[in-house]
């Protein structure tokens, strides 16, 4: 049980007596170790710092002191609210307290009605937890009275369900190292770009970074969206006489303004000269007012023209510098715009913002979860990570469905979030999720269609056909730099957010007809398309093993190579289980034991598993699948870990369904294992080259 510390006794208490009657009770859950009368915003409060007992860290996920804000008045305003938060960034609460969850104790009656509103209206606000100070004295020896309060208000709120931009530091996880190289480069006067995939969080880094700047004082950050028809419909030079009234305005400077294209670019320079510091222009969606633009056309002209009179001004002038942010990066990237030089290219080095980094994922889903009563292990929040690939927007609407699941079934909090319970409505959520997966790509579908297309393949399993293209013509650029495309030296390509592949699979069955996730080749073109596979399989393990020798690496099948290759080559298209069960008979037969063969004629029992998977990871992979379908069909007895293999292959493979529960089942899985078989071959040739 807590205790009120002598000092708070002593020093406020002695001074405002009546307050000890509502302190009295978070006793039972809190020590009060620090307490103090505040003036800010016109209003008057009584600060308290509660340190919590183990049992309510343990309960809520709180382990720094809370705030309490006692309001003597029988009425309640906002201005009390703003003034808590001037305190939260004092001394001595910074850095002591909770920054998320406060309490709110009023002498109004109506405090839990209005803070109820103040939340609807205010998304991103701190969680307050609002208590009627006469119930406090009403209940101060109810041990239970302030827990149900703070389960009412803690375990009712849901943190991760917050769609829009993060316009608060309280909500903004991650991102420390690019806040700080963006704000280095505004202290250099250097011009930077930003680019993303849609809901990557580029707004809310903008607006971080408009915040940091503009609170230290001696530069001032100016943000445009030019999304926005204000913006995106005016004329070159009526944007920026806006962007100098602003900077006249927000520097108190007077200056004589015309809004005429022909001496706009003047009034700019001498508006410039006049600043006392540093301006940063932040241009969000930039696309809106580029030659891109979809519905604002005269920004094909009007681009180039803008951007000289920013140049020309920043040349002369190291004042002034731009932020540009989008999705498309083509403003930075082409060098000439209608056959005149591109004013942007060369002078904005950019980037792109990826997901979150894994800790920065377990920071947030942890940090918000546990103030829910959601308590993630460590492996749940690995394959959170890993299933939606640090995307700051589909990770938190996934843990707000998963918040709603638990509340649908009436689930005790706190609750332990473990892998298992996290998959059992993956499934669902990720259906919940289709929407806002068609956002984040649809952008990358209007403005670089072919690289789309290659994303296509991937998600519907044409890995051979991926391979082949992207080794012609580099297709991939923007899918890699997205974050979207995993192409490790020497291991398949894969879409690296799961969710958003699975998503692009299914909309692709969808408009061509099919009802599996997996491209499946045409009846009619089947025994063609063998032919073709087996002849390059022979034809590819052959110069592997060539560049093998060249390279001095360690042989796979000695110098015999594919034993039996003839028979590998009169293979047969499947349709049925006695067909496959033929069919991966003798690709394991050629293809693996060959290896397992080869590694006892050199006196190493174990070659396949121990220095073939070393050497050739993807490789080996690819003949592991063979060798457990090969064992499921002659029904030995599999293992623990290769039953679990199995479990893998077939949910790549068939969908994680029955192969009798999939139309044409078995050649799907023939055709799986060829293909993964040729794309493992030219992975692990290419590393070696």
């Amino acid at each position: 049980m807590g205790a009120i510390r002598a000092e708070v006794r002593e020093q406020h208490l002695a001074t405002y007596p009546m307050e000890e009657g509502f302190i009295k009770a978070f006793v039972p859950n809190f020590f009060v170790t620090w307490a103090r009368r505040r003036k800010a915003h016109n209003t008057e409060l009584s600060l308290f710092f509660l340190n919590p007992e183990g049992f309510i860290t343990e309960a809520y996920g709180i382990e720094l002191e809370v705030m309490l804000a006692y309001s003597p008045f029988q009425t309640m305003e906002p201005r009390a609210i703003q003034a808590v938060e001037s305190f939260f960034n004092d001394v001595p609460a910074k850095g002591r307290v909770e920054k998320l969850v406060y309490f709110f104790v009023s002498e109004a009656a109506d405090v839990v009605d209005w803070f109820q509103q103040y939340a609807t209206e205010n998304q991103e606000s701190r969680l307050v937890i609002p208590i009627f100070a006469g119930d406090l004295r009403n209940y101060a020896n109810d041990p239970w009275f302030v827990r149900n309060k703070m389960n009412q208000f803690i375990y009712g709120r849901d943190l991760f369900d917050f769609r829009l931009p993060l316009e608060h530091d309280i909500s903004f996880f991650g991102r420390a190292d690019l806040v700080l190289s963006l704000h280095n480069s505004v202290k250099r006067s250097e011009n930077r770009g930003i680019f993303g995939l849609r809901k990557t969080g580029k707004t809310s880094l903008l607006y971080k970074l408009e915040r940091l700047i503009n609170s230290e004082g001696t530069a001032k950050a100016f943000y445009y969206d030019c999304k926005l028809p204000s913006i995106r419909k005016l004329r070159w030079n009526e944007l920026l006489w806006l962007i100098c009234i602003d900077i006249a305005k927000a520097y108190d400077l007077k200056a004589d303004i015309a809004e005429d294209d022909l001496t706009i670019d003047r009034s700019f320079r001498d508006l410039v000269q006049k600043i006392p510091g540093r301006a940063l222009l932040i241009f969000d969606e930039i696309e809106y007012i580029s030659p891109v633009a979809i519905e604002d056309t005269h920004w094909h002209k009007d681009f180039v023209t803008f951007w000289q009179a920013f140049w020309a001004v920043q040349s002369k002038n190291r004042k002034i510098c731009t932020l540009i942010a989008g999705v498309n990066p083509w403003v930075v990237e082409t060098d000439a715009v209608g056959g005149i030089q591109n004013p942007l290219f060369g002078i904005v080095a950019h980037q792109y913002l990826r997901g979150l980094l894994l800790e920065e994922t377990h920071t947030m889903v942890r940090t918000l979860g546990r103030r829910m009563g959601l308590k993630f292990s460590t492996e749940a929040v690995d394959h959170i990570h890993k299933h939606y690939g640090g995307h700051p927007l589909l990770t938190r609407i996934a843990c707000s469905i998963l918040n709603s699941q638990c509340r649908d079934e009436a689930m005790p909090r706190p609750i332990e979030v473990s892998l298992s319970a996290l998959a059992l409505h993956e499934q669902d959520r990720d259906d919940e999720l289709a929407f806002y997966c068609q956002h984040v790509v649809s952008e990358l579908r209007q403005f670089y269609l072919s690289e789309y297309e290659m994303l296509e393949l991937i998600a519907c399993g044409q890995i051979v056909d991926f391979i082949e293209l992207d080794f012609q013509v580099n297709a991939t650029k923007h899918l890699v730099a997205y974050g979207l495309l995993s192409k490790s030296h020497g291991k398949i390509p894969v879409i690296a957010i799961p969710v958003i592949a699975k998503f692009v699979a299914m909309e692709h069955a969808r408009r061509t007809g099919r009802r599996t996730l997996v491209f499946v080749t045409p009846k009619a073109d089947r025994a063609s398309w063998l032919e073709r596979r087996k002849e390059a399989i022979l034809h590819d393990v052959r110069l592997l093993e060539t560049t093998i020798v060249a390279r001095h690496q360690r042989p796979i099948y000695g110098l015999s190579s594919i034993p039996e290759a003839d028979r590998f080559m009169k293979l047969k298209v499947v349709s049925t289980d006695d067909d496959f069960e033929g069919f991966i008979n003798v690709c394991n037969r050629c293809l693996v034991e060959a290896i397992e063969n080869y590694g006892k004629q050199v006196g190493k029992s174990k070659y396949y598993w121990n220095e073939i998977k070393d050497d050739y990871p993807t490789l080996w992979k690819a003949l592991l699948r063979i060798k457990i379908y090969r064992h499921e069909m002659f029904h030995i007895q599999l293992t623990a870990q290769a039953s679990s293999e199995l479990i893998n292959f077939l949910s790549e493979d068939l969908d994680g369904r029955s192969v009798n529960s999939v139309a044409d089942g078995y050649f799907v899985l023939q055709q799986c294992v060829m293909d993964s078989l040729l794309a493992a071959i030219q992975v692990e040739t290419a590393a070696l080259t």
